[in-house]
């Protein structure tokens, strides 16, 4: 059976070994993963340089000059070298197990703590200019969020850092881009701008027309029913503002807020009464019967309290204009017996012109 025969290293390839060797030693090689990583450890784990200082000269079988230099790298007792290799690496193509793995998980151990302050600054300048990819704004925004266990702390810090309406136009914008629930959006933007800058809301309120189509419902039963519900807020002072608020939104909406509102009105206060008629005016016959049912219950309690108001007088025309009379003449005209002076007299032929 024939061998390898006599094998030795001639002086050019002895040099050209230590400098292949040295080389992994620094790591320097562009092999595959898995070989860089066996060879580049195995030099370096000897601080290893090679120096052959002459070759070999005797004409000994293959296998032991390859087990006598294999020696120098793997100085383990009593393993073969052809076990220690395939400890370490597959000779194919194929990476060690969990190798990549194990190095993608010391990439991450090794990536910078977010500094939470400077991105809240840079997101609100960015909105402050006016001028950012949208991409690129929700890119960080959401990299943020994931870095947070509580939306609200980026919320506010980008919020106090931002001093221009279309600034604040733009937080709500990418928010709701982003997945933000309306709850986020409404409680911490829109809230605190409405508290901070009622003295002028012209940018509030065009900034909510916009973005109210993304959260009618929670818009109509939640966050809109909050400002309306405090006699001292300014919405309240200045309803017709809701006209504008919810001019994207059709008159089924304007029902769901009145009949949400109805809801704290078992006593109806003199601020209610402005609110409940610019509600039941945009929802003119578009009421469904158990709407309708409350809205003349409440008129029923409200009116010997207001018999002569001539604001709550108003209020019922309009309620009159609102619900199927032909259902409700006979409440509203008993209504209409408890009222005095100009305001009985108003609702009276007021009843009599609807057939």
């Amino acid at each position: 059976m024939e061998t390898w025969g006599s094998w030795s290293f001639s002086k050019d390839n002895e040099t050209l070994l230590t400098e292949v060797l040295n080389k992994f030693a620094t790591d320097q090689c562009s092999l595959d993963v898995s070989r860089k990583c066996v060879l580049s450890t195995l030099a370096a784990s000897q601080k290893l340089q090679v120096d052959i200082a002459s070759s070999s000269s005797d004409n000994s079988d293959v296998d032991d000059d390859f087990r006598s230099c294999y020696s120098t790298f793997c100085p383990v007792a009593n393993i073969e070298p052809e076990a220690q290799v395939a400890e370490n690496v597959s000779l194919d193509n194929t990476a060690p197990r969990n190798l990549e793995s194990e190095l993608s998980f010391l990439q991450e151990s090794q990536r910078p703590e977010v500094d939470r302050e400077n991105a809240s600054k840079l997101i609100a300048e960015m909105l402050n200019a006016g001028e950012y990819d949208a991409r690129e704004m929700c890119a960080l925004l959401n990299t943020e969020r994931r870095n947070r266990p509580d939306v609200s702390e980026l919320i506010g810090e980008v919020w106090s850092e931002i001093v221009t309406d279309k600034g604040r136009h733009g937080l709500c914008e990418v928010l709701i881009e982003v997945d933000v629930k309306p709850q986020y959006v409404c409680q911490q933007v829109y809230l605190r701008w409405f508290k901070t800058f009622e003295p002028n809301l012209t940018g509030f309120i065009d900034s909510l027309s916009k973005l109210i189509v993304h959260f009618p419902e929670y818009a109509c039963k939640s966050f809109l029913i909050e400002l309306l519900r405090d006699k001292d807020s300014v919405l309240v002072k200045h309803v017709d503002w809701l006209s504008d608020i919810m001019r994207s939104l059709d008159q089924q909406h304007w029902c769901s807020l009145l009949s949400e509102y109805m809801k704290s009105c078992d006593i109806l206060d003199q601020h209610q009464i402005p609110v409940l008629l610019h509600l039941v005016k945009n929802c003119r016959q578009c009421l469904n019967s158990n709407e309708a049912e409350r809205l003349v219950a409440l008129c029923r309690n409200a009116s010997l309290e207001h018999s002569a108001n001539r604001d709550f007088a108003v209020f019922l025309l309009s309620v009159i204009g609102a619900i199927k009379l032909s259902k409700f003449r006979k409440e509203m005209t008993d209504i209409s017996g408890r009222l005095k002076g100009a305001s009985k007299i108003l609702i009276m032929k007021a009843l009599k012109d609807v057939k």
